[in-house]
């Protein structure tokens, strides 16, 4: 294969991963879908290279490090030459810093799905549930104040405080105004403290369209005395970034999915840089996951099923997102939306000088 700006893939191609390479790649690859079977394959995504045994047989330094993979309604033994995925997708990508085109050749796979469907239907509002696992603080004071160190200054501390859940539990209200009721029921946390605490929305995507968050704030006072809170002047926690997320995408990873009263443990299936979900619409930066040891028992069953919406995904200890949507019939595989699409969408929603994550509550 000859490389039109030098045979930088096999030399070094991990770094040359970007969320934007892998977008633009997926646009090219899902415009072949159209052409092809647009009624059977219905998503184009991003798996770890060793999910595809015979990818060793390609040309090494010619192969993108990871799998294009094509989610499908049926795999299908007898196709037509027209709408076959053949073994490998070649196509040419701008390297924007050369202002050169590269030739790439990338292992394919074809996967079998179901229906994907929004899974928060804990934290309340009338009628539906989801997971509220992560607690957040945020000011818009420049330049950034010190965060208090006891709970009696945060009356007059410019920071705020709250969590984090998903949008389309209050899409389901039909009620989609800031300042919307919800309340979060302590299940996981010990403390002498009340039970629920009280909250009002203070930002949530669009849905359909995303991103699939909301900021429910509750004030710090609230999240102390009832065991989410530990100590007040918790350092930051920093969240999955873009190196980490391309790193999992070539190579996998595992981690756990803290939900309500439970750990689940998961292992890294596809990166979508953009996906279409039934009643969520097109979403950005999306993980697909499935459960470890989901071939039977009482720990498989709708294990990411309704109301784990919200849940937080964590790998390696780092957080990398919450999660949106499951896969039916079975909810063994789970959809997560990454923060690198969420919390800055927050920060600037709000317009915020610093929002930051302080608790995984686990």
């Amino acid at each position: 294969m000859v490389l039109k700006s030098g045979c930088w893939w096999g030399r070094n191609l991990s770094s040359r991963l970007s969320f934007d390479r892998l977008r633009r790649i997926q646009q090219t690859l899902t415009r072949r879908v159209v052409e092809r079977d647009p009624e059977n394959i219905h998503a184009v995504g991003f798996a770890p290279l060793d999910t595809k045994p015979a990818a060793a047989a390609l040309d090494v330094d010619g192969t993108f490090p990871v799998v294009a993979q094509f989610d499908v309604w049926q795999k299908r033994h007898r196709v037509p030459a027209a709408k076959r995925i053949t073994p490998r997708e070649s196509l040419r990508l701008l390297d924007r810093s050369t202002g050169r085109y590269d030739d790439i050749a990338l292992a394919t796979d074809v996967r079998q799905s179901g229906d994907v469907v929004p899974t928060g239907v804990p934290i309340r509002v009338p009628g539906q549930q989801a997971v509220a696992a992560v607690v957040v603080r945020w000011t818009s004071v420049q330049p950034v104040p010190p965060v208090p160190s006891n709970p009696d200054d945060a009356q007059a501390s410019p920071w705020r405080w709250g969590v984090l859940t998903v949008s389309h539990l209050f899409a389901a209200t039909g009620q989609g105004r800031a300042g919307q009721a919800a309340r979060l029921q302590r299940k996981v946390t010990c403390g002498d403290g009340p039970r629920a605490v009280s909250g009002r929305v203070v930002a949530r995507g669009r849905i359909p369209g995303g991103p699939d968050v909301a900021l429910v704030e509750t004030g710090l006072d609230r999240l102390w005395l009832s065991g989410f809170l530990p100590r007040v002047g918790l350092d930051e926690i920093a969240t999955a970034r873009e190196a980490d997320l391309l790193a999992w995408t070539s190579r996998g990873t595992s981690g756990q999915l803290f939900a309500d009263r439970r750990r689940l443990a998961w292992d890294w299936q596809t990166y979508y840089p953009s996906l279409h979900i039934e009643g969520l619409g097109r979403l950005q930066h999306i993980i697909r996951y499935g459960l470890k040891g989901s071939a039977g028992g009482p720990a498989a069953a709708s294990a990411f099923g309704p109301g784990t919406s919200g849940a937080v995904l964590v790998a390696g200890g780092i957080p990398i997102g919450i999660q949106i949507a499951a896969m039916q019939p079975g909810y063994t595989i789970g959809y997560a939306q990454s923060f690198s699409a969420s919390v800055s969408w927050l920060q600037d929603r709000l317009q915020a000088s610093s929002l930051v994550i302080v608790r995984v509550v686990t």
